[in-house]
């Protein structure tokens, strides 16, 4: 039996040995394996074994201790569960002998959780189902939810849209303060704000959209000159209409954006407002912001003018109408605006090459549009060219939005969509790639907006094996909302922004108040960093919805198709492991794993390629592939290579 003295002494051999095992906190990282990583706020990493996963939540903020695993790596050890974000959960109601449990529809979440006997709603086997989180896995790792509600069964009418918006918090309805709003202004119109305009309706205006587009929000009218063009872009103004801080503006700031479904948009403004009256439909007066540029011969933009302003569309076109003219073939557009479209056609091109010459063009890729039938599922898969309609438009409507970008920066206010190109841990790698490429002596500067589209530029016009573009394209960070005035290298502008699209854009909206305020030579009311961050998230949200719903359709239609069918493909990305492909005539991607591929293969993280002696495979290949596995509730697909 020990002494009081022993005893002490090994307290304090114990309480030394806990003060010198490295203590931290930081914020669990998933992975889809069922091990995982938490990272610290001085932006340490640390393993979570499969064990200690058991025990935690993605995005649980934990305390922890370090200790070895082995072979000189180290290990996380959780000791208490500080925060928990992860409450509500989706998915697929699974039952396994007597276990209830729910399969979460979340790519971070990559385990099943029990539901107590009491707590399942009579859900049955394949349901999809909402559930919360009820008893937390730490620390024995035993996790519980109760089910919440029952959204439908797998094949029902719809239920891809219905699952997928639930579980995004989306939804096409407004509430009855928002629907009184509306009414009132609806039954108020436009005229009291229509006498305070510039009157702008001489100008025939013209809008170019998809033939089946109500929420119109451009408008174009170009004038040729003998040194350049004057060109008027006119964007709807419903930050006339909508006051800040009312029902209607909340709710604007809650969605953030619309949300376009294959067969369902779930708009921003009420479609009393976005469809009719603010949008800018054909004959009818409209309140517009109408940017005025003046564009040189060689596409520079010499000055910017804003007005609030009146105007009057003189026709709705359809892209194809409009490529169908510039190609010199029969359409239905009245002669009178045959001149005037040739105008914005050659005004568009000087802008283009202007950018080409000066800036960074991104690459083009076809759209693919899903047609429904009645049932809300996929019958048709349509791929859609862009044409010089499409290129006119877009072309507009970058000059306006960095036109008032460096409008706002020359006033300093706003907020800006800023891009620091390529990611801090992939320079070095783009630099030796460009070096190595271009037979270079010294390595090139890739820091200054100017270093980066000039290398850029020369990467593109170099004749490589390699698709260099599309390398460094893979290696840049995501844009953000700014208050800050900084540079855009993505698109290689020295500032950006985007005013064009208030109908549909919660930050436009905000936008348009602010150059309002300015144009009236008062002070505006600037959003906060936090606000502009959350705007970002909900349309990142209201994007991974759509590209679900969108994914879950597509592959529920390929899943119909020939089991033996062989696919064109293209090579879209690559890691160590994986190939991801897209299918040429639908869009849908996949994965191919490559990591128990035959042979000797090494992957090069420089120039993203599989290589195995003379055999290699890059980005932007085209490959042929067949269906391997698919699943289209889980919206994934793998493919295999056909020889």
């Amino acid at each position: 039996m020990l002494d009081k003295n022993a005893l002490s002494q090994l307290k304090n051999l114990k309480q030394e040995i806990h003060d010198s095992t490295p203590r931290h906190e930081g914020r669990v990282r998933a992975t889809t394996g069922r091990f995982g990583f938490v990272n610290t706020e001085d932006k340490q990493q640390f393993f979570l074994s499969p064990d200690e996963m058991e025990k935690v939540l993605p995005g649980d903020q934990i305390a922890f201790r370090v200790e070895a695993a082995g072979e000189g790596k180290q290990q996380a050890i959780i000791e208490k569960v500080i925060s928990s974000e992860l409450d509500q959960l989706y998915g697929r109601y699974v039952i396994r002998g007597k276990g209830h449990f729910i399969e979460p529809d979340n790519d971070t979440l990559n385990r099943w959780i029990f539901i107590p006997p009491n707590k399942r709603l009579k859900a049955q086997e394949g349901d999809l189902v909402s559930a919360h989180i009820s008893q937390h896995p730490f620390p024995n790792g035993r996790a519980q939810a109760h089910i919440d509600g029952i959204i439908g069964k797998p094949g029902e009418d719809h239920i891809e849209h219905r699952f997928i918006m639930e579980k995004s918090g989306l939804s096409a309805d407004f509430s009855e303060a928002e629907q009184q709003q509306v009414s009132q202004l609806v039954e108020q119109g436009l005229q009291a704000e229509l006498d305070k305009r510039t009157d702008l309706t001489h100008l025939p205006f013209v809008t170019i959209d998809s033939a089946g587009t109500r929420d119109i929000d451009d408008a174009l009218y170009a004038e040729a000159h003998s040194q350049g063009w004057s060109l008027w872009i006119a964007i709807a103004d419903p930050a006339a209409l909508i006051n800040t801080n009312s029902a209607l503006d909340n709710a604007a700031e809650q969605r953030a954006t619309s949300s376009y479904f294959p067969d369902q948009v779930l708009p921003m403004l009420p479609p009393e407002l976005s469809e009719q009256l603010c949008s800018l439909q054909e004959n009818e007066l409209r309140l517009a912001m109408v940017v005025e540029l003046k564009v040189a011969e060689d596409g520079s933009i010499e000055s910017t003018n804003i007005h609030n302003a009146k105007i009057r569309s003189q026709a709705k076109l359809s892209y194809a109408q409009v490529a169908q003219l510039i190609k010199g073939e029969d359409n239905e557009i009245p002669a009178e605006l045959h001149g005037h479209i040739v105008h914005l056609h050659n005004c568009s091109l000087a802008l283009n090459q202007f950018r080409a010459e000066h800036c960074l063009i991104m690459e083009e890729r076809p759209d693919y549009k899903i047609i429904t039938d009645e049932q809300g599922k996929a019958k048709e898969i349509v791929k859609l060219e862009r044409n010089q309609a499409h290129r006119l438009v877009e072309e507009c409507m970058l000059a306006c939005n960095r036109s008032i970008a460096d409008w706002l920066a020359e006033k300093e206010s706003g907020f800006f969509i800023n891009h620091s190109g390529v990611r801090t841990e992939r320079i070095g790698e783009v630099v030796a790639l460009i070096r190595e490429q271009l037979e270079l002596e010294r390595k090139p500067k890739i820091q200054t907006l100017a270093e980066f589209v000039e290398w850029v530029q020369k990467a593109e016009q170099c004749d490589s094996e390699f698709p260099l573009r599309t390398i460094i394209s893979r290696q840049l960070e995501r844009s953000n909302l700014s208050l800050e005035a900084g540079a855009h290298f993505g698109l290689g502008f020295s500032h950006y922004t985007t005013f064009t699209s208030p109908l549909r854009k919660y930050n436009d909206l905000l936008l348009h108040r602010i150059i309002k305020s300015l144009l009236d030579d008062s002070t505006p009311e600037l959003p906060q960093q936090t606000t502009l961050d959350q705007i970002q998230q909900r349309q990142a949200n209201s994007r991974i919805a759509a590209s679900q719903t969108e994914n879950w359709l597509k592959l529920d239609w390929l899943q119909q198709q020939d089991k033996e069918a062989t696919y064109d493909a293209t090579i879209v990305h690559m890691n160590s492991a994986n190939f991801t492909v897209r299918l040429e005539d639908s869009g849908i991607e996949g994965t191919i794993d490559r990591r128990k591929a035959k042979g000797d293969w090494t992957f090069e993280t420089k120039t993203l390629t599989h290589r195995s002696g003379d055999i290699c495979f890059k980005l932007n290949q085209p490959v042929q592939v067949k269906v391997q596995d698919l699943k289209p509730q889980s919206r994934s697909v793998r493919f295999v290579l056909v020889d």
